[in-house]
């Protein structure tokens, strides 16, 4: 086989390692511990040999590039999705990250092939990127190993959260395209309670998650601080986040878990009597596969992604209508047999993104 090397960030950024792209470098060495070297960085590499490959599984527009040079016979890159190139507005580039997504793409021509995780992604790198559909292919993604080998086992460890009532459930990201201000209009609307489980989610204290930001926080007195504050207030992203927290300040319906480890999150999957994924665009939906390997019900937005993920095995809604994400929230919350027929659907749609699939379909592509 093919000498395959694979770029991992999270060996140096730990907190790489608690987002979407920990979650598919899990995979990847999951499946290919024994196949392919992981590697943290690229300084100096010497692999423009015959037959060796070098995988980037996270090409981001919004970073300087990884490499300008062709240091491998066959280079594959991993585009998960586009969300920043086609939201322009919402995630505003700024010079140097206009420049960034300019390098990168002078970059991307160094590369043999884009391998994305949906039909709608690819559909996105056509229009966006203007590459050939021959250059571009889709490979679903799976979950963990790990993850699956959880699901039979008896936990000890008793889960930190002690939740008495029953609660829906939403796993992911702050950033603009989740729609989080929506979702807690319409949980408000339902009057249910639901628990959020994300790194960003981890402290009560604004000033503590918008230092995860970046932004420093109220009161520091230099010239550079106040205009940081200033544009913490008036970046779009930032904007919404402080709006949701607003939102859900002292309000018992919404709970804050931050992270947690596979053990507690497959417990919440088990226990909660739906998964949202409210997001304006996505480039898979990791959350809505977590919750239908344990037959949790999901209500989804109205979306290409999300419809082509599930199959159809849920509930849509309108992304800009609070009212109508309650009444779907209410519809499987009150109702315990769409739960269950929801749930089941669910679970089948889960076997369709099988680990051997996703390895077969890989090495196929590096070969």
């Amino acid at each position: 086989m093919n000498k395959v090397f694979v770029y991992d960030p999270t060996l140096k950024d730990k907190q790489s390692s608690v987002r979407g792209i920990g979650r598919y470098l899990q995979i990847l060495k999951e499946k290919f511990s024994d196949d392919f070297e992981f590697v943290s960085q690229i300084e100096n590499w010497k692999l423009k040999i015959e037959n060796s490959v070098f995988i980037n599984p996270f090409f981001n527009f919004l970073q300087p590039p990884l490499t300008f040079r062709r240091i491998a016979r066959k280079q594959i890159a991993v585009i998960h999705d586009l969300i920043p190139l086609k939201y322009p507005a919402h995630f505003p580039a700024g010079i140097k990250g206009s420049i960034y997504i300019l390098s990168n793409k002078l970059a991307l021509k160094n590369y043999d092939l884009i391998i994305t995780d949906s039909e709608a992604s690819k559909k996105d790198i056509i229009n966006i990127l203007r590459l050939p559909d021959n250059k571009i292919k889709v490979i679903y993604p799976c979950l963990p190993q790990s993850f699956l080998k959880l699901k039979i086992e008896k936990f000890n460890e008793n889960l930190k959260l002690k939740i008495e009532n029953s609660f829906c459930l939403y796993v992911g990201d702050a950033s603009w395209n989740k729609n989080l201000v929506n979702l807690a209009r319409a949980i408000k609307i339902a009057n249910v309670t639901c628990i959020f489980v994300g790194k960003i989610f981890q402290d009560r204290s604004e000033d503590i998650r918008f230092e995860r930001l970046g932004i420093p926080p109220k009161g520091e007195g230099s010239h550079r601080s106040e205009k940081r504050g200033i544009e913490r207030l008036s970046h779009p992203w930032h904007k919404e986040l402080k709006e949701f927290f607003e939102l859900t300040k002292d309000d018992k319906r919404f709970i804050f878990a931050g992270f947690v480890p596979d053990s507690d999150l497959i417990k919440l999957y088990q226990q909660a009597e739906l998964n949202i994924l409210p997001s304006h665009d996505e480039g898979f939906g990791f959350s809505y596969l977590e919750a239908a390997q344990f037959s949790c019900p999901s209500v989804l937005s109205d979306i290409s992604v999300l419809k082509e993920i599930s199959d159809k095995n849920a509930l849509f809604a309108d992304p800009e209508n609070p009212q109508e994400l309650a009444e779907k929230i209410g519809e499987i919350y009150f109702n315990k047999n769409l739960r269950n027929d929801l749930g089941s659907g669910a679970f089948q749609r889960s076997k369709f993104f099988s680990s051997k699939k996703f390895r077969k379909e890989l090495l196929t592509a590096i070969k």
